[in-house]
């Protein structure tokens, strides 16, 4: 079976660039799929994660981004241009490929791949949350426009995948076929020994963007700080958010470091003895059966939609309402000061992250495909 996604640019060390990754490999290396992988503005950034040597990975070189750069009619121009060739390289591979299904993994390009895809089944993944999607007072008169269009092009995938009941049970309002398949935690790390209970540093993994609530944690870690002076607050990320993150904790003076994003985020959660998540939504939240795979309790905001999905709160982790800084620090303390607590929810958390392995969630895509393909 011939399996197309179509993607802009693996760059980042996130979390969709590492589930996509994970997935494509499984797909060959598990069922023997073709896979290919079309990306539009990958230019020379380098892979952050691993391609199985039999994924077939080319990049369409139109640089959509570049629009940026103009201004005026000329940034419309640019825009017209690029988007011209995006559906005429789109069009040629396509056709070059023969696909039996084609999934895009971003919403960006729903309306190039309807007008394209002709019979062949298409795959709508939601790693936005329909909340975030129809945040409609937040949004200028244009935004609304396009989201209202891209609703209606949405309706034309065979299929949209969604990642979380909550979250799934909103878009079937809008979509006839809503299928849900959680994200994945790579096998390997289901079999690895526990997080150390013995340790005296948190972590924070997420981008530096607005969605994960950064100066939140460090606002926790302040207070974490005052009962806890010993110990430390490790954060992982990168983003447009870096320059105020950096402000933040140099004025924090609460044992923070902050660090650059790692290929292998395993081995930290390894070095950790809590992970921390305030994100203001997250339509899965992948570092946390991540870090519970671990071994590693888990505290994290009640947000709209991943961790209650995830969390079974006071078992594998903790659930914090109302956005509430203060119970979040004395959740975070509670675990602090009591180790066999630490060491009972961290073990709790490696069984139920075994849910979400490879071995639990790829069959979920195979029956998918092989049903929008009648058993190919």
């Amino acid at each position: 079976m011939k399996i197309l996604y179509v993607y802009d640019t693996l760059a980042l060390y996130g979390g969709i660039e590492r589930i996509l990754t994970d997935k494509m490999n499984c797909l060959v290396s598990m069922y023997g799929y073709d896979v290919f992988l079309l990306t539009t503005n990958q230019g020379d950034h380098p892979l952050p994660f691993p391609l199985h040597h039999d994924v077939k990975h080319e990049d369409l070189h139109v640089q959509t981004h570049l629009q940026y750069r103009y201004h005026g009619l000329r940034r419309y121009w640019e825009r017209w241009r690029r988007n011209r060739l995006l559906m005429q390289r789109l069009k040629e591979r396509i056709l070059a490929i023969q696909p039996d299904v084609i999934v895009s993994t971003t919403s960006r390009y729903i309306p190039q791949l309807c007008r394209l895809k002709g019979h062949i089944p298409l795959v709508a993944e939601s790693h936005s949350g329909f909340g975030h999607v129809l945040e409609y007072e937040r949004m200028t008169w244009r935004r609304r426009w396009e989201t209202r269009r891209l609703l209606r092009w949405l309706r034309n995938a065979d299929v949209l995948v969604s990642l979380t009941e909550s979250d799934a049970r909103q878009w079937r309002t809008v979509h006839p076929h809503v299928v849900l398949i959680p994200n994945m935690v790579h096998v390997e790390v289901t079999v690895r020994p526990s997080s150390p209970t013995h340790s005296k540093r948190a972590i924070f993994v997420g981008r530096l963007a607005h969605q994960k609530s950064v100066p939140e944690v460090i606002a926790v870690w302040q207070l974490v700080h005052q009962r806890h002076p010993d110990w430390w607050l490790d954060i992982y990320g990168e983003g447009e958010l870096q320059e105020l993150v950096e402000t933040l904790i140099a004025s924090a003076g609460a044992n923070i470091e902050l660090h650059s994003p790692v290929s292998n985020i395993f081995s930290c959660y390894r070095n950790s003895a809590i992970l921390l998540l305030t994100s203001l939504y997250e339509p899965f939240g992948l570092v946390l059966p991540e870090a519970m795979s671990c071994g590693l309790p888990v505290v994290a905001f009640d947000c709209p939609y991943g961790p209650a999905d995830i969390i079974t709160d006071g078992i594998d982790g903790f659930l914090i309402k109302d956005r509430s800084v203060e119970d979040f620090a004395s959740t975070v303390c509670q675990l602090i000061e009591d180790q066999e607590l630490r060491r009972r929810t961290g073990e709790a958390g490696i069984q139920s992250s075994r849910r979400y392995s490879a071995g639990d969630i790829m069959p979920k895509w195979k029956h998918l495909f092989e049903t929008l393909t009648g058993g190919k």
